[in-house]
């Protein structure tokens, strides 16, 4: 019998600790609320200064060179 890795054992515990019902008695005050909001904020302007950066190298894999074939290399 194969032995099985710990990752998949890790997993598969999680998952169970997860989907088993419990009671939480939390509480939330406004700045638990705050607190995500500005996480959000932080989020999207990162992402957005990300795509800014580094946009045009991205873009840049899927656009094929405008040269003209006098400019493409011989094959030898």
């Amino acid at each position: 019998m194969k032995k099985k890795s710990p990752v998949v054992f890790m997993t598969m515990l999680a998952c169970l600790a997860a989907l088993m019902p419990t009671s939480a008695y939390a509480y939330l005050d406004p700045g638990t609320g705050a607190f995500a909001v500005q996480s959000l904020i932080a989020a999207i302007a990162g992402g957005l200064i990300a795509v800014r950066a580094y946009g045009r190298r991205i873009l840049g894999l899927f656009w094929r060179s405008k040269a003209p074939p006098e400019r493409w290399p011989k094959d030898s």
